[in-house]
């Protein structure tokens, strides 16, 4: 039964990924936000993104993180069981889900 980390990482670094994965005992529809950083120089980076859940994760984005500000990422919207490469330039990002997995995990990486 997939559960958040005890200790989540609050930024996304190069080569170290992070393992998010809604809560289901709670019923939580939304993983942990971790900051994205911009890469040297102020460009853009690309998030691989990989969903091993049995249901479908929309990226959300936000400047700031405060819960309210969060919105959909346009074409960020990761099938259950597939990977999807994401360009962004930083902010915060989380991962929403209709309904709580009940298997599987969704990775972030860049």
């Amino acid at each position: 039964m997939p559960s958040y980390p005890s200790a989540q990482p609050a930024a996304l670094y190069q080569d170290f990924p992070i393992t998010l994965v809604a809560s289901t005992d709670s019923g939580v529809t939304t993983s942990s936000q971790f900051a994205v950083g911009p890469s040297a120089g102020g460009a853009g980076v690309t998030i691989m993104i990989v969903n091993t859940t049995n249901q479908d994760a929309t990226g959300q984005w936000a400047a700031t993180d405060v819960a309210a500000n969060y919105q959909p990422l346009s074409g960020c919207i990761v099938t259950a069981g597939s990977s999807l490469a994401y360009n962004l330039s930083g902010g915060w990002m989380r991962f929403a889900f209709s309904i709580a997995p009940t298997s599987g995990s969704l990775i972030v990486s860049r």
